[in-house]
């Protein structure tokens, strides 16, 4: 039998019948180990992205401490002043946010004193907006009420999650640092199926902003 060598490194014998060689043993090798060591640097390098991610967080919260333990040394009234007066909340989620009624946010305007505890809530309130301007959200007590950017017919609010207690997924999507749809798939996995919204925001005749319940709702 006749073997021709072809330019491929095969060989062809006198049937036409083409038998490859085994590919060469270092090549093969060194190919191997190149993917290994890539997978590695790919695995560690997603492993450093997420301790970065959490030192991040980590930093953020602390901040917000610092900032809630400054601002505790304001007065009730000059809390309720900053969140109300000065940044234009309403009371009814000022006093949502406390968790207490308006009533006792009544109370406090008046002079009344609130608990250690609703104080600091006050306080971290306050240190919260206060973070979300920073991030460049010109009015961050309207836009804590501003419906999240999601798929069409869902709506959750950041001042929900703020009242679930996630307030550094609100200043992640408030940096832009993560999608809305992303957290509330960690935060509240069931937001799919439990938040659609029957009405949809639409621009009226005057040029404002309305809402008004969805044809196929």
């Amino acid at each position: 039998m006749v073997n021709s060598i072809s330019s491929r490194g095969a060989t062809t014998d006198s049937n036409g019948v083409r038998e490859y060689d085994a590919p060469d043993s270092v090549t093969h090798s060194s190919a191997i180990d190149y993917r290994a060591t890539t997978g590695f640097l790919r695995s560690r390098a997603a492993i450093v992205s997420s301790d970065i991610v959490d030192l991040h967080n980590q930093a953020t919260e602390g901040d917000l401490r610092t900032r809630a333990a400054l601002k505790t040394r304001m007065g009730v009234k000059s809390l309720l002043n900053e969140l109300a007066v000065e940044r234009g909340m309403a009371w009814a989620d000022i006093a949502k946010l406390a968790g207490v009624s308006v009533s006792a946010v009544r109370k406090w305007r008046t002079g009344g004193d609130a608990s250690p505890e609703k104080r600091g809530q006050l306080a971290r309130l306050a240190g919260f907006l206060d973070l979300l301007e920073e991030s460049l959200i010109e009015d961050p007590a309207q836009w804590i009420e501003v419906p999240l950017s999601l798929p069409d017919g869902y709506s959750v609010r950041p001042v929900e999650l703020y009242a679930l207690g996630h307030l550094i997924p609100v200043l992640e999507i408030a940096g832009l640092r993560r999608e809305p749809a992303d957290v509330l798939d960690e935060v509240l996995p069931e937001w799919r199926s439990s938040r659609k919204s029957n009405y949809e925001v639409f621009t009226a005749n005057d040029g404002i902003l309305a809402f008004r319940e969805r044809e196929d709702s």
